[in-house]
């Protein structure tokens, strides 16, 4: 591991733990709103990504693996928000 790819995983680790934190406090504030929910499924997804190109090392790998593995999960973001929209959930 070069001191570049250590000071990258830091800087990534770092911004991860920053994404946690703001939607533990977006979830403390505003409960179970729809706009809170999707706030958190928007930071799952940053994080996937975030995970995807620096720990699983794919930033520089076949572009075909790092879109099937965002794909996953995208497809449960969708289906958790499709949930969310089907289900009626009140806004505040």
């Amino acid at each position: 591991m070069t001191d570049r790819t250590r000071n990258q995983l830091g800087r990534t680790w770092i911004v991860l733990v920053a994404i946690v934190l703001s939607g533990m406090l977006a979830v403390a504030f505003q409960g179970r709103a729809a706009v809170v929910v999707f706030v958190a499924l928007v930071l799952a997804l940053l994080k996937a990504r975030l995970i995807i190109l620096d720990f699983m090392g794919l930033r520089s790998g076949p572009a075909a693996m790092r879109h099937g593995l965002f794909v996953w999960p995208l497809v449960l973001a969708l289906l958790a928000a499709a949930k969310l929209v089907a289900s009626g959930m009140p806004s505040v």
